[in-house]
C-alpha cells in the first residue's frame, strides 16, 4: 500500500472515530480502556482473516501483520473472552479522587463521611481540593478534575468555593442495554458493507449504499420540515421491507439450510461541528486568551 493511500485512510479513519470518539468521551472511557479494545480486534481479526494459505496462523506473523510485539500478541491471546474488555475506570484518575475523598483519613469526617472541602487555600495544612486532586490525581490539574465532577454530578458548589462530593463513583452517563447494541451493531453493519464494496470485484457485486444530500446544506428553518419528510417516507419503507421479509419461509438448520444475517438500515444525518476543521493548538489557545 502507497503511503498517500495510507494517508487516506487514516484521514477518513479518523473522520469516522470523531462521533465514536465522543460516544465514549461522554460515558467516561479513556483512550487506555479504548486501546486495549483495538489491539485486541487486530489480534483477533488477523488471526482469523490473514492466514498465510496452506500454513498455521503464528503469533510471530500475527505480530508482523499488525504491528504489535509477540510479547503483546500473546498477552491479548490468553485473555478469556469475560476478560476482553474489562474497564480501568475504578482506577483512573477521576476515580482515585473520588475514592480517596471517601476513604482517606484527610479528607473524611469522624464518622468516615467526607468532607466539604474548600476549593484552595493559602494556609498549607489546609485540607481543601486542590490538596484531594495533588493526591490522588497525578499530573491532572485541579480546576479540570473540578469541572469533570461537576458537569457528571459527582459533586456540587454548597457555598463560594466550598464543594461536596455527593457520588462516589465516575458514571458520567447511563445507557440502556438495547442502545448499547445498537451503537455497536448498527455502525459494525454500516462499516461492514462500505468495507465490501472496497473489495468488489465489479458492478453490481457489491452492496446498496448509496446517500442523498442538497450541495450547500439547507436552512435551518427548513431542517424540521425535512427531517419529518425523511420520517415518513422512510419509515414507509422500512415497512415494505420488514412485511416482504416476513413472507419469507424460516430457514431450518436441520434441514441443512445456511442461515445468512442481513437487513435494510436507514439514517439521517445531520452534521454541524463548528470545531472539525480547527487545530487543537488552535483551541487550547483561545483558551488561554479567554483565562
Amino acid at each position: 500500500m502507497t503511503d498517500s493511500v495510507k494517508t487516506g485512510l487514516l484521514a477518513a479513519y479518523a473522520k469516522l472515530l470523531r462521533p465514536l470518539v465522543r460516544i465514549l468521551l461522554r460515558h467516561g472511557i479513556t483512550y487506555a480502556e479504548l486501546s486495549e479494545v483495538v489491539k485486541t480486534v487486530f489480534v483477533e481479526i488477523a488471526a482469523q482473516e490473514f492466514r498465510v494459505p496452506g500454513k498455521k496462523m503464528s503469533k510471530a506473523r500475527i505480530a508482523i501483520v499488525t504491528g504489535l510485539t509477540r510479547k503483546e500478541v500473546q498477552r491479548l491471546s490468553s485473555i478469556g473472552a469475560e476478560g476482553r474488555f474489562a474497564t480501568k475506570t475504578n482506577m483512573s484518575r477521576i476515580g482515585r479522587v473520588l475514592s480517596g475523598w471517601h476513604t482517606d483519613p484527610d479528607f473524611t469526617g469522624p464518622y468516615g463521611m467526607p468532607l466539604e472541602l474548600r476549593y484552595d487555600s493559602d494556609n498549607a495544612d489546609d485540607v481543601t481540593f486542590v490538596r484531594l486532586v495533588q493526591r490522588f490525581s497525578g499530573d491532572m490539574t485541579p480546576r479540570a478534575m473540578l469541572d469533570e465532577l461537576i458537569r457528571v454530578g459527582a459533586v456540587v458548589e454548597t457555598d463560594q468555593n466550598w464543594f461536596k462530593v455527593i457520588r462516589r463513583e465516575y458514571v458520567p452517563n447511563l445507557l440502556a442495554p438495547n442502545f448499547l447494541e445498537r451503537v455497536g451493531t448498527g455502525i459494525h453493519n454500516f462499516v461492514h458493507t462500505i468495507e465490501t464494496n472496497m473489495q468488489k470485484e465489479g458492478p453490481g457485486k457489491g452492496r446498496f449504499e448509496r446517500s442523498v444530500w442538497r450541495p450547500g446544506g439547507i436552512k435551518k428553518a427548513d431542517l424540521g420540515i425535512f427531517n419529518q419528510f425523511v420520517r415518513d417516507r422512510c419509515q414507509a419503507l422500512l415497512d415494505d421491507i420488514d412485511n416482504w421479509l416476513s413472507k419469507l419461509e424460516a430457514p431450518d438448520e436441520g434441514k441443512g439450510d445456511e442461515v445468512v444475517q442481513t437487513g435494510v438500515g436507514i439514517y439521517h444525518y445531520v452534521v454541524h461541528d463548528e470545531n472539525s476543521g480547527r487545530q487543537v493548538s488552535e483551541i487550547l489557545d483561545e483558551r488561554k486568551r479567554q483565562d
